[in-house]
């Protein structure tokens, strides 16, 4: 296989050794313009049918650039020797603020290996401002609109609207802090959930408001009167050192240039024609880190896509059936030394956490398993982490909130008001336990928290195995707590405060692969599953009746603050 794999190359690299001869003999751009963009996902796409593809691109939106597409491109611009830097432009930005903390690491790799950096902005916001203030040099125009307003958290409350509907809910949280519910239970936020959401705002705002500071040399004090001013243009800007020089985007070409020779900029759709492929570089043995992703709300069964975002579940459905069969692909394949577990989940089904859990542990018993968070590993999603061999999480990724919610609304109330009636006839004391048209009976209501207790007990046994803590220190962390990444270090329910790259640098180590071999890093897509109905490119339906099931079940562990 590995001569297979080197022949394979050794005809690859002479093409591209062809291909870069030519190219040398045209002029190449002195700066090439990046547009960051969209949810910026941590790994690319799937690979699909051609007609697939076809009808994405004709009928639907652009596929998300991806943080692996972005290393890469940074990765082989700063090899080319022609260019001298990147002018980085932002667009209509969706990512968490731990992407943005990645791509910000990108960036700053960049720059270490001695290319330039110059952000161009005409609007921002304060995530874009966070991101474009790694450059070397940020260029505004006057007329520009930074709109550096601080984060936010805002969250909507029901339970008056659900009164005068008619709907009753009835829900229980373990423990304060397990806020899911409350929204449903609650006409204003509770003090623990203020508290709480506060202290995340707290630190996400002093994360940015330090970042920013560093990379503009000036004291944060300045920053947070920068956001704190909110709107402001290019020479306010520029009067608060946020700016380096005002420009329209027509003068940069002037303004990178050299005495007379205005610079050649081109975008990258148009650069990247005529800058040289770089080679593959050959391993001296077939190692892989392999990489094992949990994207969106975790569910039993099959992963599934819903057709639109639904509250408290987003729109990616993580299916406990596909995640194990990747974690079992990544076990077999023998190339694969370590595994890097990609996690950004709010949690969901307890039972199909439990199920992910323990494929974890027993991949971890054959390879090293390092967990690299990303905008969120809250509940379930911490639940499926906590036993890998190491965590890595952003400095802002939401993590922890260990603890349980369950319950249901009852509508008959609203029908009744509607004038419909619902007849109920069952067999079994507990048989209409969960219908949404009866409140639950003292006997069910203590059923229910007795399954809650010891779903939360073991998923307390969990954290205390798979990070080796005292027991009563677990239970002062929990009840039901949300963290940042910088606090979950703090309180060691993670290792390390890093990116994607840096959860695939400890699994090399881990797996006793040298630092600076050349290693593949390659994503496991997980087998089909033979005589199993249902696949991921399921319809409709299916993506709302996998919700439905999600929503049914009697414990969830969902991380909603």
């Amino acid at each position: 296989m590995l001569l297979l794999r080197l022949t394979a190359d050794l005809i690859v690299n002479a093409a591209r050794a062809v291909r870069n001869l030519l190219v040398r003999l045209a002029a190449a751009p002195d700066y090439v313009v990046l547009v960051a963009a969209g949810s910026l996902p941590e790994r690319r796409p799937a690979p699909r049918g051609r007609l697939a593809r076809l009808v994405t691109r004709s009928l639907g939106p652009a596929p998300q650039e991806s943080l692996e597409e972005w290393r890469e491109r940074l990765d082989r611009l700063a090899g080319e020797r022609r260019v001298r830097g990147v002018v980085l432009k932002v667009g209509e930005l969706r990512a968490g603020t731990a992407a943005l903390e990645s791509l910000r690491a990108a960036l700053d790799a960049f720059r270490a290996r001695g290319k330039r950096l110059i952000a161009y902005l005409t609007t921002a916001d304060l995530a874009a401002y966070y991101l474009a203030s790694s450059a070397d040099q940020v260029v505004l125009p006057e007329a520009a609109e930074l709109a550096l307003h601080g984060p936010r958290a805002e969250v909507t409350f029901l339970r008056r609207a659900l009164d005068r509907l008619g709907i009753a809910p009835a829900y229980h949280h373990i423990a304060e802090y397990k806020t899911a519910a409350h929204r449903f239970l609650y006409p204003a936020m509770t003090e623990p959930q203020r508290r709480m959401v506060q202290e995340l705002v707290d630190g996400q705002y002093e994360e940015m408001v330090a970042a920013i500071g560093r990379s503009r040399g000036i004291s944060a004090a300045l920053v947070r009167s920068a956001i704190d001013a909110g709107l402001m243009g290019g020479l306010q800007a520029k009067a608060r050192r946020l700016a380096d020089a005002l420009a329209f985007e027509d003068e940069l070409p002037a303004l990178l240039g050299e005495a007379g020779d205005p610079a050649v900029i081109l975008p990258w759709e148009l650069a990247r024609s005529r800058l040289e492929v770089p080679y593959r570089r050959m391993p001296s043995r077939p190692d892989a880190i392999g990489v094992v992703q949990l994207i969106g709300a975790i569910v039993p069964g099959e992963s599934r896509d819903l057709p639109v975002p639904v509250p408290l579940l987003g729109q990616h459905l993580a299916g406990h059936e596909t995640v194990v069969r990747a974690l079992r692909a990544a076990a077999r394949r023998r190339e694969v030394r370590a595994v890097v577990f990609h996690v950004d989940s709010g949690g969901g089904s307890a039972v199909a956490s439990e199920m992910i859990w323990r494929e974890v542990a027993r991949l971890r018993e054959r390879k090293p398993v390092v967990v690299a968070m990303g905008n969120v590993a809250g509940s379930g999603g911490y639940y499926v982490a906590c036993g890998a061999n190491h965590i890595v999480a952003g400095a802002t990724t939401i993590t922890g909130s260990i603890g349980v919610v369950a319950g249901k609304l009852n509508l008959r109330g609203l029908l009744e008001r509607a004038g419909l009636r619902r007849e109920i006839v069952s067999r079994g004391e507990t048989a209409a336990m969960f219908s949404a048209f009866m409140d639950f009976t003292e006997r069910e209501w203590e059923i229910l928290k007795g399954w809650m207790e010891e779903v939360y007990a073991r998923f307390i046994g969990r954290v205390v195995e798979g990070r080796r803590k005292d027991p009563s220190a677990v239970r002062r962390m929990a009840g039901g707590r949300v963290y940042t990444g910088r606090e979950a270090l703090a309180l060691g329910l993670i290792d390390e405060v890093g990116s994607f790259d840096t959860a695939v640098r400890r699994a090399k180590a881990l797996a006793g692969i040298p630092a600076e071999a050349p290693t593949r890093v390659v994503t496991i897509r997980p087998p089909r599953a033979a005589g199993i109905p249902g696949s991921p490119e399921g319809s409709w339906m299916d993506a709302l009746e996998a919700a439905a099931r999600l929503l049914a079940e009697p414990a969830l562990l969902l991380a909603v603050w």
